[in-house]
């Protein structure tokens, strides 16, 4: 979390806010990174999470249109952490900092299961990825028909990845990626609203091998294509093994993924030979968000950037597919 935001986030708010949904939460975060996450629990013990967002990050109708989509998601047989209400009939409710700033409150189910045991064959396997196929399946199927709304950006609307196009050394080729991507068609059959996050980090799987999807906080409107781009590519990014390695268990990863996926929705298969554009765009994103959040880096920090500043320079992929 930035310093600004730390500096005026206090143990009232917290308190304040648990209060409008009607929970008891502990003042240890679960997470802090773009938001303060808080495991909370209702009088009759059931598990929540409170979420709070400073204003620098979303607007109020920037975090109601994401919590309306997930509501709606959720009600149609996604399987992801739906939003919740507040005591007083809310999704969002508002906390004034010190500051003038504010914080945005809101609630969500808490998820069924753990986070993936990538070391486990007993959950990190065939299985998984089909289920993980199908539940981005479903989510794109929904969105299909979903409203439009105002309240979310288009994916070349991004901060991160516009601020990109200043870069003295990356510009040029942030700028020519983004341009490539924008010539293909915005059709509804293929961009829309998506997750655009659904990592491995990103959802719980039960003992049953059954996935609950949470953090819609980067809720876009994107081409389908990229959400199967991030599986891919968050999942080389965790792994030590070598290029090669993980370019071959990609091709495998991507082969299940999209059994499951297609028994939910079909993309055109187009859309497939795109994935290395979106595989370079969260490259040129992950190194602004490095050098950003990071005032003071590790040496692993540092690595990492090295690391993609290579890569957007040469143009090449994280995997080879």
């Amino acid at each position: 979390m930035e310093q600004a935001v730390e500096r005026v986030f206090t143990k009232e708010i917290l308190t304040n806010a648990a209060s409008q949904f009607g929970i008891t939460v502990e003042e240890k975060p679960v997470g802090e990174f773009e938001n303060y996450l808080f495991k909370g629990k209702l009088a009759d013990g059931t598990d929540r999470i409170l979420r709070l967002t400073h204003s620098s990050h979303r607007s109020k109708e920037e975090i109601e249109a994401e919590l309306k989509f997930l509501k709606y998601a959720r009600e149609n047989g996604a399987n992801a952490a739906g939003s919740l209400n507040s005591l007083n009939g809310h999704l969002v409710e508002v906390q004034n900092a010190s500051d003038g700033t504010s914080f945005y409150a809101s609630m969500f189910e808490w998820a069924d299961g753990q986070l993936v045991d990538r070391t486990n064959p007993a959950v990190w396997n065939d299985d998984l990825m089909y289920t993980w196929g199908k539940t981005i399946g479903k989510l794109h199927a929904l969105t299909v028909d979903y409203p439009i709304t105002n309240h979310r950006e288009h994916w070349d609307e991004e901060a991160y990845l516009n601020e990109m196009v200043a870069d003295e050394e990356l510009g040029i080729f942030t700028k020519e990626l983004i341009e490539e991507i924008q010539g293909y068609d915005r059709k509804k059959d293929s961009y829309g609203l998506i997750h655009s996050d659904l990592h491995l980090h990103n959802f719980f799987v039960n003992d049953k091998g059954e996935i609950t999807a949470f953090d819609f906080d980067d809720l876009q409107y994107n081409y389908f294509i990229s959400d199967i781009a991030i599986v891919l590519y968050y999942t080389a990014w965790g792994s030590k093994a070598s290029f090669e390695e993980k370019s071959n268990f990609a091709k495998r990863q991507l082969e299940i993924f999209r059994k499951g996926y297609e028994t939910e929705y079909v993309l055109d298969e187009e859309w497939y030979s795109r994935i290395p554009s979106f595989l370079k765009c969260r490259d040129i994103t992950l190194y602004h968000v490095l050098n950003m959040k990071y005032e003071e880096k590790t040496q692993r920090v540092i690595e990492l950037c090295e690391e993609l500043k290579e890569r957007i320079i040469n143009k090449k992929t994280i995997i080879d597919l």
